[in-house]
């Protein structure tokens, strides 16, 4: 049966270093996927990077609704903006990290009903 999400709803997630909030999953209702909307913070000086994570088995699809940052993965940062649509290959160790003065709001979309199930923190070593 289709819905509609009212804004605001969904249920908070206690994730370091960002906010969360899990719209669509399993837990939400019973759907057969997971959307969460997340904010990312500005960085404060000399405060730890949040650590990477990685989905296995499934893909991660990320709209950037706005704030700038970095994607990080494969050895690589890419700046990111509002309108940026980043896509995570399965398994692959990740992470988003705002580099702005305000907030980093995205989308995330994943193709599983039960994402805790299937993600992973993994250690990273952190340059800064």
């Amino acid at each position: 049966m289709s819905r509609v999400i009212p804004a605001g709803s969904g249920r908070q997630l206690s994730l370091p270093g960002r906010f969360a909030r899990e719209l669509v999953s399993a837990a939400e209702g019973g759907f057969a996927v997971t959307v969460r909307h997340v904010t990312i913070p500005p960085e404060r000086p000399g405060a730890q990077r949040r650590r990477p994570h990685r989905h296995e088995g499934c893909e991660e699809v990320i709209l950037i609704l706005a704030g700038t940052g970095e994607f990080e993965a494969g050895g690589t940062a890419t700046p990111v903006g509002a309108g940026d649509v980043i896509v995570v290959s399965p398994g692959e160790p990740h992470r988003t990290r705002n580099t702005g003065p305000a907030d980093l709001v995205s989308l995330c979309f994943f193709p599983v009903p039960d994402l805790p199930r299937v993600t992973t923190e993994v250690p990273w070593p952190d340059p800064a």
